[in-house]
């Protein structure tokens, strides 16, 4: 696999401010079990794979008959179809489908299964994060007919189901570790700006702030073709009156705009320390400050992360652009898929409160 140029560098540490960051809302999730008899969808692009279909794909996989299924279970998803197959020699893999024919995807949606196989592969080889391992991925799906990605499972309950659960100091630990963690991804470099799978095609752009407003086009786009009131000539006209503090961004960061998310997290039941990171398919290269995690971090995570990132000048500026296209996008989704839970009047007071700060600034 061609992979574009990497340097593994390390940003200075700084003292660490130890100002107050806002906590992290958390929303329980549970998994479904899928029955052995359900049926695959009719569309043959977004099929739903069946007990049989699982069974069939890791056996063509293996290149082996004797492989047997004993369970498949379908894991709780925001966007794509997920399942957890146990085999008899009790081992375990995730297989990772794209959304059904009926779910609505944003634009930058769309190469997700791309994005997350060239992240998982490049975290694999050039770090030790506790990542899975992709076993297989097919554009096509063959005889399945509908793209998969095929991984190892990595143990562990998501964090958003443990979270109620954990002391003070649990969750201390928790976010020293992914503060650290944050700080491995973003030591990744690249050559180009951009989506994921653009930069390893070597069509990635020359610098952030083009990358960046086509990633804030793309979002408003996708919010105009489903008529969502947000207010786009602000948007656009402030981010664009700071889009200059853009360019203090010179070397692409690996940037995994999700990583943090509880339900991304997995913990150990009984040690509650972190044992996987999961949920890459949603990974550009970019500024660091971008970052899940960054933007809302405990001290303890900043702790973990090394330094603080100074809430002035151009970085709070660049810092409230990002608060701009996340609440956007949050908006959107909303619209797109309304059974995600979004708070959308939290991520409109998020927004609202970045334009109002840009326009002050």
């Amino acid at each position: 696999m061609h992979l574009p140029p990497l340097d593994v560098a390390v940003y200075p540490v700084v003292t660490m401010s130890h100002g107050r960051h806002g906590g992290r809302s958390v929303r329980p999730s549970s998994a479904v079990s899928s029955s052995s008899s359900s049926s695959t969808s009719s569309q043959p692009r977004v099929a739903s794979p069946d007990f049989s279909s699982i069974q069939k794909i890791i056996r063509n996989v293996f290149r082996s008959s004797k492989i047997t299924v004993q369970q498949a279970e379908r894991l709780q998803g925001r966007l794509y179809q997920v399942y957890l197959a146990r085999l008899a020699d009790g081992s375990s893999l995730i297989l990772k489908c794209p959304p059904n024919y009926t779910t609505r995807s944003l634009r930058h949606e769309k190469h997700g299964l791309e994005t997350e196989r060239k992240t998982l592969e490049t975290l694999r080889e050039y770090t030790q994060l506790p990542v899975p391992q992709v076993i297989k991925y097919d554009s096509h799906g063959g005889s399945f007919g509908s793209p998969f990605l095929l991984m190892s499972h990595v143990p562990g309950r998501r964090l958003s189901e443990l979270s109620s659960y954990l002391s003070a100091s649990e969750r201390n630990a928790i976010d020293r570790a992914l503060g650290a963690y944050v700080r491995t991804l973003s030591s990744l470099s690249a050559t180009q700006f951009g989506m994921t799978h653009r930069v390893f095609a070597k069509k990635g752009s020359s610098s952030w702030r083009e990358a960046f407003l086509a990633l804030l086009e793309s979002v408003l786009r996708d919010a105009e073709d489903m008529l969502v009131t947000v207010p786009y000539d602000s948007i656009r006209y402030y981010v664009g009156r700071h889009s200059h503090f853009l360019d203090e961004v010179t070397e692409p960061r690996l940037v995994a705009l999700n990583v943090c998310d509880p339900q991304n997290v997995l913990v150990d039941e009984e040690t509650k320390q972190v044992t996987g990171l999961i949920g890459f398919t949603n990974v550009i290269w970019g500024d660091a400050l971008m970052s899940g995690g960054i933007t809302d971090g405990s001290e303890a995570f900043f702790e973990g992360f090394g330094e603080c990132p100074a809430r002035t000048g151009g970085v709070k500026s660049r810092q409230l652009i990002y608060t701009t296209y996340r609440a956007t996008v949050q908006i959107a989704a909303q619209h797109y898929r309304p059974h995600l839970g979004i708070d959308e009047l939290e991520a409109r007071r998020s927004l609202t409160y970045a334009l109002n700060e840009l326009a002050q600034m």
